[in-house]
């Protein structure tokens, strides 16, 4: 049986941003599910995605993008997960947050323009957002994407992985070298650290939009581990 793919978005979108990435895989004859998590809390997004996982018969590749790295880190220890595959991902170790890996970025170097949190969520600033999220995305798409944006919750910021499942499985790791939310070294040591088969590619951190081509290409190379 081949592995199925299951796609975790990240923070400030949803699911539907993976489609031209499920239209690749599913051509190439992969059974794909999309998690839509609300990013409400870690916690609560890494059990949205373990029920996904639970429903899914066979192995799977669990793949997440930026926040989504966080998720599938925590979600990843369920017995189906064979292989991670991180798209300009966050990947905290035990005990970690998206907040605490955020404090090791240059300081020097391009941030993300988060606005102060209101009522307990988070959202970009629209104005910089194409600059900063999808810079290489048409200019009416990334306006769509900057104003239907998702609120991203404190406690998904803040959520600490409890068990870091790329101890326990082969990962692989998308470096985009032009993203301007996390900064490519800073991608580059969390590869690094995870010990991720890498591969690299230009473009913004809305690489699954503008070059799906691409993170599927990586996507089914980790499944083909597992053939």
């Amino acid at each position: 049986m081949s592995a199925t793919i299951v796609l975790v978005h990240g923070g400030f979108v949803d699911g539907a941003g993976w489609r031209r990435v499920y239209d690749e895989l599913k051509a190439d004859g992969f059974a794909v599910r999309i998690v839509q998590n609300p990013t409400k809390s870690l916690a609560d997004d890494a059990a949205t995605t373990r029920d996904v996982l639970d429903a899914v018969d066979g192995p799977v590749v669990l793949v997440g993008h930026s926040y989504g790295g966080a998720v599938i880190t925590e979600a990843g220890n369920h017995d189906k997960v064979e292989a991670l595959v991180y798209v300009t991902a966050f990947a905290p170790d035990q005990g970690e947050s998206v907040n605490t890996l955020l404090g090791t970025f240059p300081a020097d170097g391009p941030q993300p323009p988060i606005l102060p949190p209101v009522n307990g969520y988070l959202f970009l600033d629209r104005t910089r957002y194409a600059e900063s999220f999808a810079a290489d995305v048409s200019a009416q798409e990334a306006a769509f994407m900057a104003d239907s944006q998702v609120p991203w919750g404190l406690e998904a910021l803040g959520g600490i992985v409890t068990k870091a499942a790329w101890h326990t499985k082969p990962s692989w790791y998308l470096h985009v070298t032009e993203d301007r939310m996390i900064p490519p070294a800073a991608q580059a040591s969390m590869a690094e650290r995870i010990g991720a088969t890498v591969a690299e590619t230009p473009g913004s951190h809305a690489i699954y939009v503008s070059r799906p081509g691409v993170v599927a290409d990586l996507i089914k190379r980790a499944a083909a581990t597992l053939a």
